[in-house]
């Protein structure tokens, strides 16, 4: 066997390899790119406890209620005992008052 064959398939044998460790990784990278954005703190959105000419957390489609689902407002719009309980925010870090309001505002 001449020598220019064996470094050829020592070669391929390298680029095989190489392209099954990145195949292999391509879930792993998958999953980090879907990975949720980093959120703002509150200082970055200009985050206050109190509405802002009407505008509240509770009516903003980030706003995710207590045991709510985000874009749904309090109680699915309704308004209700427990409305008044902190909730979360899909951007903004941290618990978030219902009556709160940032820059971030998005109108349901």
């Amino acid at each position: 066997m001449n020598t220019s064959s064996k470094l050829s398939r020592r070669k391929w044998l390298k680029t095989v390899a190489t392209a099954a460790t990145g195949i292999a990784a391509l879930p792993f990278l998958a999953s980090t790119a879907q990975a949720a954005p980093a959120k703002l703190t509150k200082a970055m959105a200009h985050y206050q406890d109190q509405p802002h000419d009407g505008k509240m957390c509770a009516m903003c489609k980030h706003f995710i209620p207590a045991g709510g689902k985000a874009g749904h407002g309090m109680m699915g719009g309704a308004m209700g005992p427990g409305m008044m309980h902190a909730g979360l925010c899909q951007v903004v870090q941290g618990p978030v008052s219902p009556r709160g309001y940032c820059l971030l505002y998005l109108p349901l």
